[in-house]
């Protein structure tokens, strides 16, 4: 068992079996998983699922009772994930991926905000091209793969589809702070069977693959993030703590029309 309230700010626990315990004075935490079959659609080659394993597990909406209030007036919802180590085939594991609807009536999709808690994070960032009619989700226009460590935040900027990949062989424990105002789409990731890139195991670690179900593939850009005290993402100060301390610095995530020119790659990101 493994406690995690030092670095995530609240009373939670890692199981042996890579489940997280909630505290009794902790409010949501509604639990779902992810098994193998559920990724079938977005795996680089086809694996054997007689054995449809577990290989991540979500918790919905973990508060403090007493921060509710405050988190349902600013549309915010903060989640927390573990992601099992190993690999699917010659791939780490990974979750499904996927975009976000652009908010209404603007022309910028919502971001969200990842703090890892525990391992490592390698994120997969893609934008595909916007077009008078939307995106066309077979052109990549900017791909970067972000590695992210213990006690640190990346924001996933507007605009970008995203993957988390576990190349570690501990688990990934990460949260989240999300607008909750929309739902996730997985139709496009799966539609070109993954992310633009797969992560292969080798020798080296990994290998970064393009895939070729996509028509325009740019070179992959590899990066760290940024610390950014405008939005709260303080380097080993647990984001659930700054979030609730600083909540209107989380407005970004809300009314990304506001923030274009801050939430650019190069401004977040190395």
């Amino acid at each position: 068992m493994e406690d995690l309230k030092k670095l995530s700010g609240l009373n939670v626990k890692l199981l042996e079996n890579y489940k997280l315990q909630i505290g009794e004075d902790l409010a949501g935490g509604e639990f779902s998983s992810r098994k193998l079959a559920d990724l079938k659609d977005v795996l680089r080659s086809a694996v054997d699922m007689s054995n449809n394993r577990d290989l991540y597990y979500m918790y919905r909406d973990v508060r403090k009772p007493d921060d509710e209030a405050m988190i349902r007036e600013n549309n915010l919802r903060y989640d927390m994930t573990v992601i099992l180590p190993g690999t699917i085939g010659d791939e780490y594991i990974k979750t499904l991926g996927h975009y976000h609807p652009d908010k209404k009536g603007e022309n910028i999709s919502y971001p969200e905000v990842y703090e890892v808690i525990s391992g490592r994070a390698f994120y997969l960032l893609q934008k595909p091209k916007r077009t008078d009619n939307g995106f066309d989700f077979s052109v990549i226009e900017e791909a970067y793969l972000v590695e992210v460590k213990a006690g640190e935040k990346a924001i996933m900027p507007p605009d970008f589809g995203h993957i988390t990949i576990n190349m570690d062989n501990e688990p990934l424990v990460m949260s989240n702070w999300v607008c909750d105002e929309f739902q996730s789409d997985y139709s496009e990731i799966k539609n070109y069977q993954g992310g633009c890139y797969y992560l292969i195991k080798d020798n080296n670690g990994y290998r970064a693959e393009k895939n070729n179900k996509y028509f325009s593939v740019p070179e992959l850009k590899i990066t760290t993030p940024k610390e950014l005290n405008m939005f709260a993402l303080k380097f080993g100060e647990p984001m659930y703590n700054s979030g609730i301390n600083e909540i209107s610095k989380l407005s970004y995530l809300a009314n990304p029309e506001q923030f274009r020119a801050e939430l650019s790659p190069d401004k977040i990101f190395n």
